[in-house]
């Protein structure tokens, strides 16, 4: 199956830089909202808006209305699941200083390439942790597509960007070639939609990286631009 990873449009904390992980967190600012809207058109110009068969959302409040044109677009309610939340960030919550963002980015992107023990301040979750209630929804997301449609139907959630690199580095970056490494530094942008295919059985496997930054090659990987925003915001 193909599953579609889409991280939120954009918010006032991400013009910030802070880290904004609580619930119900900010909405989507104007900019944010004029990106969401365009989800729909750019899903269907790359073929993957019709025979969606589900959609599953954050609970975070960007999320939501991130999907709510999608929802429009395809008749589908989507789902909501908590375990599409961002990477908490426990004390850190909402600051912007330079040394709190780094803690943040020094500890998530050691996640990324499998050091998950360690934990940030505060943060009820490690790295390990962290993944497994992701993965356990993308578990549920897979069972739910292969009954309804079969090995080859797709599902599409949005989610943010930070917990996003974590599952792809995790999960299925080495099995479509690509360094988790360089997932973990190069964060998605918002509304960018990245492909996954596979299943929980037998892998999943990474086909393209916010949409052309990195995609899938028998040979090489292509060269990627640097992402348009340096710091470690979640999204």
């Amino acid at each position: 199956m193909m599953l579609l990873l889409v991280r939120h449009g954009r918010t006032i904390a991400n013009v910030m830089g802070a880290l904004d992980t609580a619930f119900p967190g900010n909405p989507l600012d104007e900019t944010g909202l004029a990106q969401a809207g365009t989800l729909p058109e750019r899903l269907a110009a790359a073929g993957h808006l019709e025979g969606l068969s589900s959609l599953w959302v954050s609970p975070i409040l960007r999320a939501r209305q991130t999907i709510a044109p999608i929802e429009a677009a395809t008749g589908i309610t989507a789902t909501i699941r908590s375990g599409l939340r961002e990477v908490v960030a426990g004390d850190l919550e909402m600051n912007t200083d330079a040394g709190s963002v780094a803690v943040y980015a020094d500890t998530t992107r050691s996640w990324m390439v499998g050091r998950t023990a360690c934990r940030l301040p505060g943060s009820p979750e490690d790295g390990a942790q962290t993944f497994a209630r992701f993965d356990g929804v993308v578990d549920e997301i897979a069972a739910a597509t292969l009954e309804s449609q079969g090995p080859g139907g797709s599902a599409l959630l949005v989610a943010h960007g930070t917990v996003l690199r974590l599952w792809t580095a995790l999960a299925a970056a080495r099995a479509g070639g690509a360094d988790p490494t360089w997932i973990a530094e190069h964060p998605m942008t918002n509304t960018a939609i990245t492909v996954v295919e596979g299943d929980p059985e037998a892998g999943w496997r990474l086909l393209d990286w916010c949409e052309g930054a990195w995609t899938a090659s028998p040979t090489e990987q292509p060269e990627a631009p640097e992402p348009a925003d340096p710091t470690e915001q979640p999204a």
